[in-house]
């Protein structure tokens, strides 16, 4: 092709309304893409997490339908018959479709979350052996950061079923001799939960009640109310001062012994 050719080409009405067409389409989809992530970042709140998931969901939908009728448009200015394309669909799908299995699966998985409110943006979740908050939803994937490292990672949809929303209820088990009088454990409980409240990242803090009789210990339970994310953060700070409070009440926690028995 020499230049008079190429200048031809490019001064062509369909190439030119091809190319404005192409900007068009490119220009409107990062356009509503800027608009659903300022919205997103606007909704704070823990109300809005679901709204956040669908406007993330939303915003996916919407950029790929966008170029494909700026696709479509730009075939059919250029006088490709669109509907024998769709027509021929039938036949390629299966093909495709063999092909692309996974990205169904992440597609169709990625509705089902949706849908069922598996889970929502801002939840905790853990899969494998991450607990991750997540921190946005596609049809084909979800992020999460996990909360020990701020790690993301990044997971195939098709595989969130193995994943497990975490609760922000934390147990702690306090095993205890027998020997102590309910009474006077439940009160030295009374004073972990007092000092405990005074961290604002624990929302509630209660004594549950006997677990268990153990073999060696009779085991009483702490409930913790917290956000998912602070649950370890909360775990170690309560333990610190069951220990504290444990020493200068002269209360000791008993551990596993063993007797051995000579001839």
């Amino acid at each position: 092709m020499n230049i008079e050719e190429i200048i031809q080409f490019v001064t062509n009405k369909k190439f030119i309304i091809s190319v404005v067409i192409a900007a068009v389409t490119i220009i409107l989809a990062k356009l509503l893409k800027h608009i659903f992530k300022k919205q997103i970042k606007r909704n704070k709140s823990r109300e809005d997490k679901k709204k956040n998931t669908y406007l993330n969901l939303l915003s996916d939908i919407t950029k790929y339908s966008i170029y494909i009728i700026g696709v479509m448009v730009i075939l059919q200015i250029n006088g490709i018959n669109v509907s024998s394309i769709l027509a021929g669909l039938g036949i390629a799908s299966v093909i495709t479709g063999l092909a692309l299995q996974d990205a169904l699966k992440d597609i169709i998985m990625g509705f089902n979350i949706i849908v069922d409110s598996y889970f929502s943006i801002g939840d905790v979740i853990k899969f494998d052996d991450v607990e991750g908050k997540v921190i946005s939803m596609r049809l084909k994937s979800t992020r999460i950061k996990d909360i020990g490292n701020d790690n993301i990672y990044t997971i195939a949809n098709r595989n969130i079923d193995r994943a497990l929303v975490i609760s922000n209820i934390i147990d702690i088990d306090i095993p205890l001799q027998y020997e102590a009088k309910k009474q006077d454990i439940e009160a030295v409980l009374e004073k972990v939960i007092e000092k405990a409240k005074e961290n604002e990242k624990i929302k509630d803090i209660k004594y549950v009640g006997i677990k268990k009789f153990g073999d060696s210990a009779i085991e009483y339970k702490l409930r913790i109310t917290t956000n998912p994310e602070m649950r370890g953060i909360c775990r170690i700070y309560v333990n610190g001062i069951i220990k504290e409070i444990f020493e200068q009440e002269n209360i000791t926690i008993p551990y596993t012994q063993i007797d051995i028995h000579t001839k």
